[in-house]
């Protein structure tokens, strides 16, 4: 079978809205057989070209036309292609945990992949290479909660930081936050007893 009926077969099964890598489809042919069958898709309108190497099957509201998917969706199809993981930086999960009202101008996330640099029109999506201590922090709520306090840094790291963590954790996993502080040592140590010893009697 062609390059393109390969193609069109493996599109048969992504959701429409779905964005992805052209990379993934290299097994169906040659980089330039594979975006030459892109780009013809693309003119007919049967994908839709967001960024360099990324597309979509276009899914469509009678409202807003062509639906987008989200940065945190193109980061996904971009690390995928990569056989990499995807995590958000602490500043997002500072933001989940009230840790601070302050919202993330740029759009950045992590990867154990390699660094890449997403132009989505005006805007740079940043995917950037985090060491293997960021990665297994951010697949679980303690780890997270710990990304978070690192974030927000000793000066703005009251003792009600660690009370807002306190609240959003099941107590499983506040134990677990408490031995990454301790194993974290220094001002995250400091700062994550600070409520243990003004509780205690």
């Amino acid at each position: 079978m062609s390059t393109m009926g390969n193609l069109k077969i493996h599109l048969s099964t992504i959701p429409a809205g779905r964005p992805f890598a052209s990379a993934g489809f290299l097994r169906h042919g040659n980089r330039a057989a594979v975006d030459q069958a892109l780009s013809r898709l693309a003119r007919n309108g049967e994908v839709v070209r967001i960024a360099q190497g990324l597309y979509l099957k276009p899914k469509f509201s009678p409202i807003v036309g062509t639906i987008m998917p989200t940065d945190l969706e193109i980061a996904k199809a971009v690390v995928a292609a990569e056989g990499a993981r995807l995590a958000v930086p602490g500043a997002v999960w500072a933001l989940k945990f009230r840790l601070t009202t302050q919202v993330m101008m740029s759009t950045t996330f992590l990867t154990d992949g390699s660094t890449r640099h997403v132009r989505l029109g005006n805007a740079v999506l940043t995917i950037q290479h985090a060491p293997p201590r960021t990665m297994r922090l951010a697949s679980t709520q303690a780890g997270r909660a710990m990304l978070a306090l690192e974030w927000l840094g000793e000066p703005a790291a009251p003792v009600e930081a660690i009370g807002r963590i306190r609240s959003a954790l099941s107590e499983a996993e506040f134990s677990e936050f408490l031995a990454e502080a301790e194993a974290a040592g220094g001002w995250i140590a400091r700062a994550a007893k600070a409520p243990l010893a003004e509780a205690a009697p």
